[in-house]
């Protein structure tokens, strides 16, 4: 016999900041402050309000926050590309940092494209973001540079110095770089070819002036064919690797500054069956999981991404307080790590 249809339970009305007051038997103003994570709020009243919003299971309204402070809790954070590793450690120290005081993180890749890095901007503004993060991809165009200036939101860049009046924490390339081609001038190098992306930013120009500062210690100038500037990518790498090996005087060392271009390099060097440091001697431009692993290990200048990430999110926190801040400004140092891809040349 068919059961009687039952009365539909109703759901128990969702708890209110009245609510919450009520139980903490304080005011609703500082309930209020102890969601908006104002300072003003002794460490008892804090534990009581907290308490009572984990009891009753209260969750403030994210959208109604935001209209009456102007402020999403929100920020961005814009690299070339996450699958980085050392980028997206980055983004996740920034996010832990930012944890810390209850704000969020949204993150992009922008592929160095101009018209990438234009509609993230757009679509952050509208958003209502309320800071971003961004390793630009030119710090010499006209266009990304009003677009930055022009922006409603507080910007730090990342590992870029332009415009200036923007906050920045950038990475001390120019000595892990100095120290690494010193290394193999010492073994005997004097054939190394550099392979980078275009000098429009300062890391590459950073590099650069290490290569010829260790050049010039011993009196002597890099050959300027041996230089490929043109972009971060494995495929560049492989490209201009093949190209230089197969010249009538190859180089005896790679200098690789970027993560992507150290697999466009080692591709190259197998298709010809080369190995490493028998035949050619490599120190890649950053850490990676490939650099470590690799046999032999290969050599690199490393720094700690994930110190700058949380240097980017004070920044910006920082900035939402106090937006008369002068520019900050923060910088990674560098080391050297020989490992065994290095050898005197053949």
């Amino acid at each position: 016999m068919a059961k009687a249809p039952g009365r539909r339970q109703e759901k128990p009305p969702l708890p209110t900041i009245r609510d919450v007051a009520e139980a903490a038997e304080v005011s609703l103003g500082t309930v209020s402050r102890v969601i908006n994570a104002r300072p003003n709020v002794s460490p008892a009243l804090r534990e009581k309000v907290e308490t009572a919003i984990r009891k009753l299971g209260f969750a403030p309204d994210a959208a109604a926050q935001s209209l009456r402070s102007r402020q999403s809790r929100i920020f961005a954070c814009v690299v070339r590309d996450l699958t980085v590793p050392v980028l997206a450690s980055f983004a996740d120290q920034m996010q832990r940092e930012l944890d810390k005081e209850g704000y969020g993180l949204l993150v992009a890749s922008s592929y160095h494209a101009f018209q990438r890095e234009k509609d993230l901007l757009a679509s952050f503004a509208r958003r209502r973001v309320d800071g971003l993060v961004i390793a630009t991809s030119s710090e010499r165009d006209s266009r990304l540079s009003k677009l930055l200036r022009e922006a409603r939101m507080p910007i730090t860049l990342l590992d870029r110095a332009c415009p200036q009046a923007l906050d920045n924490v950038r990475v001390d390339h120019a000595t892990g770089t100095r120290a690494a081609i010193a290394h193999l001038l010492a073994l005997g190098h004097r054939r190394i070819a550099v392979i980078s992306g275009e000098p429009v930013v300062s890391p590459v120009r950073e590099r650069l002036r290490g290569v010829e500062e260790a050049y010039a210690a011993i009196g002597l100038k890099l050959d300027p064919a041996l230089q490929r500037l043109g972009s971060f990518s494995t495929e560049f790498a492989a490209q201009e690797a093949a190209r230089l090996l197969d010249a009538p005087e190859p180089p005896t060392a790679f200098f690789v500054a970027g993560t992507a271009l150290l697999p466009g390099l080692l591709r190259a060097l197998q298709e010809r069956g080369l190995s490493i440091p028998r035949h050619v001697s490599v120190v890649a431009g950053a850490e990676s999981e490939l650099a470590e692993f690799h046999s032999p290990p290969i050599s690199v200048v490393r720094w700690d991404h994930g110190a700058l990430g949380a240097a980017a999110a004070r920044f910006l926190l920082r900035r939402i307080e106090a937006p008369g801040l002068a520019p900050q400004r923060a910088s990674g140092p560098t080391e050297y790590v020989p490992r065994g891809s290095c050898a005197p040349p053949p």
